[in-house]
């Protein structure tokens, strides 16, 4: 054999072993970035790991296929169904049974410093309180006022809603008849 036909047998070989594999990329699936360093193994003990932009070369010759990596969950994939060059790996969930959270909250204790009595005001409080006596002339002015005149004030109130109500469903009819007016205004127009 000649060395030209050398090169080329070996050429043919070598495109032909490339061939036979697919790149593939690893990603997350929350946050669709891809994951370096995931351990790949196939059942005929095939080995590999994704390099820094995620991606690996895929051998056709496998079954079965087993992506791991400390932070995600362990996931296998027959053959059959890979369906595009994207693996989605989901992260590992830490879940805690109980917490409990201690604190305080300053704002109350320094509300409770803030409105704390004086000793001026302890000795002010000391003291006897004066009611003076008699009866309470606004109490009943304001009673005397609600009686005579609240239940007039409410009533108008009442009718001024319910016309205010009217003339804005009477606005709707308007409108809504003006615009079938107006179309068929422009029916008419159109047929003659």
């Amino acid at each position: 054999m000649t060395a030209r036909a050398v090169i080329t047998l070996n050429l043919l070989l070598w495109t032909a072993g490339v061939s036979a594999q697919q790149q593939m990329i690893v990603v997350d699936a929350e946050t669709k970035v891809a994951v370096r360093d995931v351990k790949i193994h196939t059942n005929n003990n095939q080995q590999a790991t994704t390099a820094w932009d995620g991606r690996f070369a895929l051998p056709d010759s496998f079954s079965r296929i087993n992506f791991q990596h400390p932070r995600y969950e362990q996931r296998y994939i027959l053959k059959s169904e890979l369906r595009s060059d994207t693996v989605w790996l989901l992260p590992k969930g830490n879940g805690l049974r109980e917490v409990v959270v201690w604190g305080e909250r300053r704002f109350n204790r320094r509300m409770n410093e803030i409105l704390k009595p004086s000793p001026q005001q302890k000795e002010r409080d000391k003291l006897p309180q004066v009611i003076p006596a008699g009866p309470n002339i606004l109490a009943i002015a304001a009673w005397l006022f609600d009686i005579t005149f609240g239940k007039k004030i409410e009533a108008r109130k009442k009718r001024k809603q319910a016309l205010e109500e009217v003339r804005r469903k009477e606005a709707e009819v308007q409108q809504k008849w003006d615009m079938l007016r107006d179309t068929t205004a422009v029916h008419l127009k159109s047929h003659q």
